[in-house]
């Protein structure tokens, strides 16, 4: 039985892509400030780092996306250097259904995560992704992993729906960006939110068509997010002026992310 007052922290990560980053360095500092993370809930990119911190919590999770990323950097580039050339025509990219396929992302997963189960975990993990059909947000603890990450990870519009349990699966940031309340379903009752969809005034510059849906769509996630949000202990948003596409810039971000932390514990009063 756990003794009174003593916490169990749940850890929420946000959707946005490469500025997934920020989560891996926010993760690095709680276990700085020894935190035993006991349930993480993730939407896309959170789903990606959420998942394997919840299957390897000691494991330093810098060096093993830094290799990953690195290993896989020119496919990366190559398919959104297409998906770029494809989406220069705004009306077609209005017009088209996808526009990758996401095999390329499963290699990537498939190294990360194996034949994994969520009952692999060392940490109880939840999985947010979202039911094209019914239109319902979807919770996912069990199967394997691989499969959740896929299902919260694909992107709209840059992706096919991908068919899973007799559902057509679509990024889990689409109705549930940062998912604290997941969190607290799952057994937190102190929940640290990591939320990547900050923008600054002066990083609203958008490269083609794509870019901008999404920040339409986040702006328009920003009251779904707040919803989130009021229910977290502590929340950390990210002033980074990276696309969500570019994984090139993964140390840049996450060491300006890690800055960022340490210097709102500073201001705060908080101790390493």
């Amino acid at each position: 039985m756990r003794e009174k007052g003593i916490k169990i922290y749940g850890l929420a990560l946000g959707s946005g892509g490469a500025r997934g980053a920020a989560h891996v360095a926010l993760i690095e500092i709680l276990k700085q400030r020894n935190i035993k993370v006991e349930v993480v809930t993730g939407s896309s990119a959170g789903a990606i780092v959420g998942a394997f911190y919840a299957l390897y919590p000691k494991v330093n999770l810098a060096k093993v996306f830094d290799k990953t990323i690195n290993k896989h950097i020119d496919k990366i580039n190559s398919n959104f250097k297409m998906l770029n050339k494809k989406i220069a025509n705004f009306p077609k990219m209005i017009a088209g259904k996808s526009f990758l396929l996401n095999d390329f992302v499963y290699e990537i997963y498939k190294e990360l995560y194996g034949r994994k189960k969520f009952s692999d975990c060392k940490i109880e993990l939840g999985i947010v992704s979202y039911d094209l059909e019914s239109g319902e947000e979807i919770e996912i603890t069990e199967g394997y992993i691989i499969d959740a990450v896929m299902a919260s990870s694909n992107v709209p519009g840059v992706f096919p729906p991908l068919r899973l349990g007799g559902m057509q699966h679509l990024d889990g940031g689409v109705l549930n960006p940062v998912p604290v309340n997941f969190a607290i379903k799952l057994g937190a009752d102190y929940v640290i939110a990591s939320d990547l969809s900050y923008q600054s005034e002066n990083s609203v510059e958008f490269n083609n068509g794509l870019e901008f849906l999404i920040s339409i769509d986040e702006n328009k996630n920003e009251l779904m997010i707040n919803y989130e949000l009021k229910n977290a202990d502590e929340v950390y948003k990210y002033p980074l002026t990276y696309s969500w596409m570019d994984f090139s810039s993964f140390n840049e971000m996450y060491e300006q992310s890690k800055r960022f932390i340490i210097e709102q514990f500073e201001r705060e009063g908080i101790k390493l």
